[in-house]
């Protein structure tokens, strides 16, 4: 398309692929974390 080497495209493809398991790893870490931390408050305030 651009008349680019095939090594320009493997240098450039795997990213998105990288970067979207990475985001959805952190979504999950972090959405565990967060009911992890709202159910230690709510047991902190006697809300159980």
């Amino acid at each position: 398309m651009f008349n680019l080497p095939m090594e320009t495209a493997w240098a450039f493809l795997p990213w998105p692929i990288l970067w979207l398991g990475l985001a959805l790893y952190m979504y999950f870490k972090l959405k565990k974390e967060d009911h992890w931390e709202d159910t230690i408050v709510k047991k902190e305030k006697g809300e159980d």
